[in-house]
């Protein structure tokens, strides 16, 4: 196939894409769909040909992201109700000041993605940056931005994240230098990310919505410092200890109690059910009277309408991809 035709195609299906999200406000499901099959006619696919790797790459992102979606979604939903992720918040800005409240949050996404996924880490982390975002009147574009940023900047060129892994494999070179360098390399990256998203925040300036109208008392009853963090602290941790278990050098001993224990609870998926259980502990403990909160009408309920539609984007994403 001539590989103009494929990046005159590329191009076209992906200013399609802009125009029906950002003109027409269609649904970004339907608009990443429009997106992906008007590629696969500009290329002379078949519709079936078309509509099965559509269906294939749906279906293989939401298997491979989904799960992670819906449960962080929950588990944001509870650390934002229960106000840990206010408390999140304070504690950052006692750091950082809220001038600088989104490099903090660069600087955050910056180390976390190194030992974990970037997309779990944005997932656990996205409470975080809302919150940031409402207490300093900051643009959540450039929350959001800065956050991206910071995760990508280390996810893409520091070991032992699996790309740049398998390229220090490829080219057989030193791992620890290749770790060392991407470090180096990541910090201008995550600081241009920064200094951009403070330029587009300004120029899409958008506050989230709140869940509830904001109060003005000071007794409101909110988790301590460390109840507030753990649910996002300790996933993280226990996908950080899965990653150095799992090297070759196996520090835990090769399939030992200790290894077999963190691969188990080191996989995205185990490592938020925990964060998610203990969200749910820190909101039973500021609600203990919410008896509705696990069901269909609850909390939960209504994260996962929500996550649902997340999911559906993502997976069109990874159709059209």
């Amino acid at each position: 196939m001539n590989p103009g035709l494929i990046i005159f195609s590329v191009i076209l299906s992906i200013v399609i894409l802009v125009f029906l999200t950002v003109k027409v406000k269609l649904h970004p499901f339907f608009a990443l769909t429009a997106a992906a099959f008007s590629f696969g006619i500009l290329t002379g696919q078949s519709i079936p040909d078309i509509i099965t790797a559509f269906s294939d790459g749906l279906g293989g992102t939401i298997a491979g992201i989904g799960v992670v979606i819906a449960i962080g979604t929950v588990m944001g939903t509870l650390l934002e109700k229960s106000g840990a992720a206010e408390t999140m918040a304070n504690s950052i800005l006692k750091i950082t000041g809220p001038k600088h409240a989104a490099l903090g949050l660069a600087v955050t996404g910056y180390f976390v993605s190194i030992p974990v996924f970037c997309d779990s880490a944005f997932v656990i982390l996205s409470p975080l940056a809302r919150s940031l975002s409402r207490d300093t009147n900051v643009s959540m574009t450039t929350m959001a931005l800065s956050l991206a940023m910071g995760l990508h900047a280390t996810h893409m060129l520091v070991p032992p994240t699996p790309g740049p892994l398998a390229v220090a494999g490829i080219l057989k070179a030193d791992l620890g230098l290749v770790m060392l360098l991407g470090m180096v390399v990541s910090i201008p990256v995550t600081l241009i990310g920064y200094y951009l998203s403070a330029y587009f925040g300004k120029k899409y300036y958008y506050l989230p919505e709140t869940a509830e109208e904001p109060s003005n008392d000071n007794s409101k009853k909110l988790p301590g410092t460390l109840q507030a963090f753990l649910p996002i602290l300790l996933p993280i941790l226990l996908m950080f200890l899965n990653t150095i278990s799992s090297l070759e050098s196996a520090p835990f001993g090769q399939n030992s109690l200790i290894a077999q224990f963190f691969a188990a609870t080191g996989q995205p998926v185990s490592a938020l059910l925990i964060g998610l259980i203990f969200a749910f502990l820190t909101y039973r403990s500021i609600y203990p009277e919410d008896k509705l909160v696990w069901t269909f009408d609850g909390a939960f309920g209504e994260s996962l309408k929500t996550a649902g539609q997340i999911v559906l984007i993502v997976g069109a994403g990874g159709a059209f991809a």
